[in-house]
């Protein structure tokens, strides 16, 4: 283990700025050519959009289920934000590393690299595999696209850690994310004549006060206390119509975005609301305008990651990470995708979410320190045969 190359690795990842906007390929080819040159079996895969792209790497074996350590590359913007030195450009300081990306996730990526040459030189009886995606902070694609060519090989991983920041504690369950736009047309005209109009301001103001209702519902409904906020959850994050204040408003549209218990879908929680729509806004509008519409455009939908599917392995690594008892975390990750195709996940990384997407963001060296120490512990275990769990 060597704490100054896991640096000089991460110096190296959060030079490439990879927003999600953004290309991410250069920093796969780079990550490619560095596995590549240990002995690992690399493939990009790449994306919808040009200049994405994915990677998965095997070291070991190819004929038998592995462990596949995950992490994404694109990290969100830092417009606007207030930050104390070049957020592309690694700076330490009293014991953190502060960049963009430093904690989500690309510290986890760098204690990957770094360990890979270990991994390729200890003869492991089952493969770990390295797998890097695009575009985790947006919706998911990457991932989604990656899922879909491991679900059509002949042999899949048989498990895998997704390093996002967790503080080195393994987390066993996350809620489902989805986000939809909502779009309301409605009928303009002056609004002295509001009777012969169909604000859609006011219908889309109608549609949120019938969300928070339904908030409290789900407060009502199902809980979980394994996490910090235990219920499903729905919330309105930003809204835009109107062009005057004298018209009433044509067009409206807001972001709606589902956060699920696990055994929960967000289709469900949207049915209520779109029937809500259709049963009583609808009809409504369409007395004074045949042309008025509510519509729901999907812009992510990401499935929940439960506990159920992954005792096996949580229990096998959580004695490795220094920490005993699993942890569940309200935010998304792509660990319910894979969990789809048959992949028992787990997250554990590197770092604090709290400081995650923040201006300074940044990753403790002490962190990476303990995230190295636990890939070389699995790397032994691999060696063993002991992982994945019952493969």
């Amino acid at each position: 283990m060597s704490t100054a190359a896991v640096i000089e690795i991460l110096g190296r990842l959060v030079a490439f700025d990879t927003v999600s906007a953004r290309p991410n390929a250069a920093l796969i080819e780079w990550a490619a050519d560095r596995l590549q040159a240990c002995g690992a079996r690399t493939q990009v895969q790449h994306g919808h959009e040009p200049g994405k792209a994915n990677l998965l790497a095997t070291i070991g074996p190819d004929d038998r289920p592995g462990l596949m350590l995950s992490g994404h590359s694109d990290v969100v913007p830092v417009t606007g934000q207030a930050w104390s030195s070049d957020p592309f450009t690694l700076t330490e300081r009293d014991g953190r590393l502060y960049a963009r990306g430093a904690a989500d996730m690309k510290g986890f990526i760098a204690c990957v690299l770094e360990a890979a040459p270990r991994f390729a030189s200890a003869q492991l009886r089952a493969p770990v595999h390295v797998a890097l995606s695009y575009n985790e902070e947006t919706d998911m694609r990457g991932m989604r696209h990656l899922a879909a060519l491991l679900a059509a090989t002949p042999v899949r991983p048989a498990a895998c850690i997704i390093g996002e920041p967790t503080s080195m504690r393994v987390v066993v369950a996350n809620k489902g994310s989805a986000g939809y736009r909502v779009k309301v047309r409605g009928h303009s005209v002056h609004s002295s004549l509001r009777d012969r109009g169909v604000s859609a301001v006011e219908c889309a103001a109608e549609i949120i006060v019938f969300v928070n209702a339904l908030q409290k519902r789900l407060n009502a409904a199902a809980r979980h206390d394994g996490f910090e906020f235990p219920h499903s959850s729905v919330h309105v994050g930003r809204i835009e119509g109107g062009t005057a204040h004298n018209i009433t408003a044509k067009d409206c549209e807001f972001l709606l975005e589902i956060r699920t218990l696990p055994g929960t879908r967000s289709t469900d929680v949207l049915g209520e609301v779109r029937a809500y729509c259709d049963e009583v806004l609808l009809p409504a509008m369409r007395a004074i305008s045949p042309d008025a519409t509510i519509g729901f455009e999907e812009i992510f939908d990401t499935p929940a990651l439960d506990e159920r599917g992954n005792v096996y392995l949580a229990q096998a690594i959580m004695p490795l990470c220094g920490h005993l008892s699993a942890g569940r975390v309200s935010f998304g990750t792509e660990a319910g995708i894979l969990q789809e195709i048959g992949v028992s996940t787990v997250v554990c990384g590197p770092g604090e979410i709290r400081v995650a997407h923040q201006p300074d963001e940044y990753v403790e060296i002490a962190q990476l320190e303990a995230c190295t120490h636990f890939l070389d512990l699995l790397g032994e275990r691999l060696a063993r045969g002991e992982l994945p769990p019952g493969h």
